[in-house]
C-alpha cells in the first residue's frame, strides 16, 4: 500500500480545468462557494478537488483556500488556451511532487501500459480503491502528465517521453510488494531531464522475493538506456 492516502481529483480534467480557472483568474474567488459562483462548477465539484490543487501546490490554505503564485501562473495559461505555457507550468508542478513523479517513472520503466492500466497504478499508489470516482481522478492525472508532455499514446498504449538528455541518479530502493492485484515487478530509479524546469523521479522498486534474480538485468539495462539518452 502507499505509505500514504494521496488525494486524488474529484473529476475529470476538463472540470479541474475550469476551477483552476476560476481560482486564478478572479482575486475574489477564494471559497468553493466563491467559485461556485463565478464559474459553471458546482460547489461540491470545487470542494472534491481542492484537497489535489492543495496537493499540487496550485491553493494553499486550510479553511480559506488562496491560489499560489504557481497556480495563478497555471490558471492564467489554461484561461488563454496558451498551449505551451500550460505544457510548461503542469511540467513545473510534476517536478515538484513525487506522486506524480512516479506515475512517469512506472510508465517508463515497463515501458509502456494501457490506459486502464495506469488509472488502476494511480488509484493503488494513491491508497484509493478501485471505484468510479476513483477512477475518474486517476484519469485526470494521466491527462495531467499527457498535457505536460510526460506522457503520450502510442500503438494503443501510453508510453512515458522525455525531452532533454537524462542524468541517471544511482538511488535505488527495493521493496516487497504485499498486494494480492499486483503480480507483475515494478522497476524505479531516479532520472533527472536537463530542460527547464527540470523534472526529478523518484520511484522504489515493488517486487516479490522470488522476482529479485530477474531485476538486476532489467535495472542495468534501464540505466544504460537512458544514459545514453
Amino acid at each position: 500500500m502507499a505509505e500514504r492516502e494521496f488525494r486524488l481529483p474529484g473529476s475529470p480534467y476538463e472540470e479541474l480545468v475550469n476551477i483552476i480557472v476560476a481560482y486564478g483568474t478572479r482575486d475574489e474567488a477564494a471559497r468553493p462557494g466563491d467559485v461556485s459562483k463565478l464559474d459553471s462548477v458546482h460547489q461540491s465539484s470545487v470542494s472534491r478537488n481542492n484537497g489535489f490543487l492543495t496537493e499540487i501546490g496550485v491553493l494553499q490554505g486550510e479553511t480559506k483556500k488562496l491560489i499560489t503564485r504557481r497556480g495563478r501562473s497555471l490558471a492564467l495559461a489554461l484561461a488563454r488556451k496558451d498551449k505551451e505555457e500550460i505544457r510548461r507550468n503542469w511540467r513545473e508542478i510534476v517536478a515538484t511532487n513525487e506522486f506524480l513523479q512516479n506515475v512517469v517513472a512506472a510508465v517508463k520503466l515497463r515501458e509502456g501500459m494501457l490506459y486502464p492500466t495506469v488509472q488502476a497504478y494511480v488509484a493503488h499508489a494513491a491508497g484509493q480503491p478501485r471505484n468510479k470516482p476513483v477512477m475518474t481522478g486517476a484519469g485526470a492525472i494521466v491527462e495531467i502528465l499527457k498535457i505536460a508532455g510526460l506522457l503520450r499514446e502510442e500503438t494503443g498504449e501510453l508510453v512515458a517521453t522525455f525531452d532533454g538528455e537524462l542524468d541517471v541518479v544511482e538511488d535505488i530502493a527495493m521493496e516487497e510488494l504485499s498486494t494480492e492485484e499486483e503480480t507483475e515487478p515494478l522497476l524505479s530509479a531516479t532520472v533527472e531531464t536537463s530542460e527547464d524546469p527540470a523534472v526529478k523521479i523518484h520511484l522504489h522498486v515493488q517486487c516479490t522475493a522470488d522476482d529479485l534474480e530477474d531485476l538486476a538485468p532489467r535495472l542495468r539495462a534501464l540505466l544504460r538506456e537512458l544514459s545514453n539518452r
